[in-house]
């Protein structure tokens, strides 16, 4: 089994023997009265139904000596249609991904619930073991993936033991041994920027391509297509770049230099998008808007409001957007610690990641890094490129698809 995995703080996106995989990065640990019958089904379509998307069902529990938290878990969207109370990543731990149990509990049961599905699909008897050994691509921030004893440590966590991942959705349970045979990690931001610069990919190219034209006519001649298809090449494949990957818990700053990452002028910022939504959070809540989370609040923003609703959604939306300046600065100081020590000239900025999305729109956060680059080039405009919706999200994993494959 092939395995990329970007484990994020707010969604894990992996790609599995070619079958892309997201869901929430959450899991409920049951009690005894969270405890649902097993699962009967009245016909054979009804199951065929189930069992095709068997990793939005898990039920879980976890044998394995590189996790220590006890329980038995539903994992990602079963946990969230349950609604019971959610477990995820706690974005203000400095202790990070590579020491947390929750990587291994998300990880370890997507790649069994993946091997269920697999062996359901062949025909095969699921009342016996499933083996399946593992090589997977994975990705730490810079903060953690940078430093080696880091990273040796988080792959020995799936590498020197096996582990045993037992399904209880059904009377009888599912049982699956995991053994890793390669764990490979890299840096977030580091496997997005490798992806942007081998990519084959043309719709990604002609998004970056209209979010330079949009934003940089000043820059090219708008009558020479040819000049303007060489400078897209060349931006694509910068061999001196900054990758700003704005995810849910941190924000990865990764500055390549001669095409290859330089770790000093590479920082992670230890917020994302979460933090300045919980910030949000505060200041809707003195408003008297009543929201209990940034998960309620997320899905609000990402609802389409109703006519009886929509000035309320709009209020809503102004107050989150207006917080979210501060954290942009934030952003901007860390690109300008990586610019005084990279000691050279940037020739693109590229920002990706599940944050970036309504960040583009809504905020400064463009305007501001265009005259922060100014600042360290000599007045002279660096553009700034947002990396289109559709990829924006996945970019991490779309570089660790091309590791594992030519592992």
């Amino acid at each position: 089994m092939k395995v990329a995995n970007d484990l994020g703080y707010g969604a894990v996106k992996a790609v599995i023997d070619g079958k892309e995989i997201k869901f929430p990065s959450v899991f409920t640990i049951e009690r005894e009265q969270d405890i649902a019958s097993p699962i009967e089904f009245d016909d054979r379509s009804q199951k065929d139904v189930y069992m095709n998307d068997f990793l939005s069902h898990m039920d879980v529990t976890i044998s394995s000596s590189a996790i220590k938290t006890p329980g038995r878990f539903l994992i990602g969207q079963n946990a969230v249609e349950q609604n019971l109370p959610l477990t995820h990543f706690d974005i203000n731990d400095y202790a990070g991904k590579s020491e947390s149990d929750y990587s291994l509990i998300l990880t370890l049961s997507m790649i069994a619930g993946a091997a269920v599905e697999e062996e359901y699909k062949k025909g095969n008897d699921l009342s016996e073991p499933i083996k399946t050994k593992v090589k997977m691509a994975t990705a730490l921030p810079i903060k953690e993936g940078s430093n080696i004893d880091t990273k040796n440590m988080y792959r020995e966590r799936y590498t020197a033991t096996k582990h045993q991942v037992t399904f209880h959705n059904f009377k009888n349970p599912i049982v699956v041994s995991i053994e890793f045979e390669k764990v490979l990690v890299a840096t977030e931001g580091e496997s997005a920027q490798f992806f942007i610069s081998t990519n084959q990919n043309k719709e990604l190219t002609e998004g970056i391509k209209a979010d330079f034209v949009a934003h940089y006519q000043e820059l090219f001649d708008k009558n020479n297509s040819k000049e303007l298809e060489e400078i897209i090449t060349n931006l694509i494949h910068a061999k001196n770049a900054i990758s700003i990957d704005i995810g849910a818990g941190t924000v990865d700053i990764v500055t390549l230099i001669n095409g290859k990452p330089l770790v000093v002028a590479s920082f992670s910022l230890s917020e994302g998008y979460d933090n300045a939504l919980e910030e949000a959070i505060d200041v809707l809540r003195d408003k008297r808007y009543n929201f209990s989370s940034v998960a309620e609040l997320k899905e609000f923003l990402a609802s389409e409001p109703s006519p009886l609703s929509r000035a309320r959604y709009n209020a809503v939306q102004d107050i989150v957007y207006a917080q979210l300046e501060p954290f942009c600065d934030r952003i901007v100081d860390e690109v300008s610690r990586a610019l005084r020590k990279a000691g050279a000239d940037i020739q693109v900025v590229f920002v990706h990641g599940g944050g970036s999305i309504p960040m583009k729109d809504h905020t400064q956060l463009r305007t501001k890094l265009e005259a922060k680059l100014k600042s360290y080039n000599g007045g002279y405009t660096v553009p700034i490129i947002w990396i289109p919706a559709k990829f924006a999200q996945t970019l991490n994993r779309d570089g660790l698809v091309y590791v594992v494959e030519h592992a």
